[in-house]
């Protein structure tokens, strides 16, 4: 059963991978592992609030080299070995984020492929919030990170989000329980050994900053966010 799980999880994944990069570019596919798969080492993720209420977003991290070889083969790219290159076109980030809600988006890419994010969230429109994985109640943030809240937020997620999610085979996105090993085999069969590896050790690391001050800071294995296991 867990073979004929894998074998067809696999041939869903390269059918969307495909549409997807047809459809949106290679561009959005980048953005999107940065900004939802956070596949590094410790990825970090600080929300406060702001004096008039609105939330000031800072995102900080990067692909691992496994994913980017393979999303930069998948693009036609090839393996350049240039590790240093921009990764992301900043303009079309930028748009696209500010199509989910977000304003004065600041982009900066860093050597090795690190890319840092701000923005701000004025009326706690987007789906980190409407998705109720992120909280502001009267100016005091707290975060609701369950199997229901990520399941809600793949459902708030526009067709692309969705999309791009669905190429990594998380079950917590597809209604399947699956432990952390039983996925990261998954991972490794389709992606490959490396890919797998870094995701094992990747961290998600969030600060909530309330308007009082006060702070509170969450870590998450990234194999139990997308396995659902919290």
């Amino acid at each position: 059963m867990k073979f004929l799980k894998r074998c067809y999880a696999e041939l869903v994944s390269a059918s969307l991978f495909v549409r997807f990069r047809n459809k949106f570019g290679m561009t959005l596919i980048l953005f999107f592992i940065f900004s939802f798969f956070l596949i590094s080492c410790t990825t970090e993720v600080t929300l406060t609030v702001q004096k008039d209420d609105s939330v000031a977003i800072n995102f900080e991290g990067g692909a691992g080299d496994a994913f980017t070889k393979m999303l930069s083969s998948a693009a036609g790219m090839g393996d350049s070995g240039q590790t240093d290159a921009a990764v992301i076109d900043a303009d079309a980030v930028s748009y696209e984020l500010a199509r989910a809600g977000f304003e004065n988006v600041k982009i900066q890419q860093k050597k090795g492929g690190a890319v840092q994010i701000s923005m701000n969230d004025k009326k706690q429109s987007s789906y980190i919030f409407t998705s109720g994985i992120i909280k502001n109640s009267k100016g005091k943030l707290s975060a609701a990170v369950s199997r229901k809240s990520l399941e809600d937020f793949y459902e708030a997620a526009d067709e692309q989000t969705r999309m791009l999610l669905d190429l990594f085979l998380a079950p917590v996105f597809n209604d399947e329980e699956m432990s952390e090993s039983e996925y990261l085999e998954m991972v490794a069969s389709f992606y490959g050994k490396n890919a797998a590896n870094e995701v094992e050790q990747s961290i998600v690391k969030i600060n909530l900053i309330s308007k009082d001050g006060s702070r509170e800071t969450l870590r998450y294995p990234l194999t139990q966010l997308l396995c659902g296991l919290l």
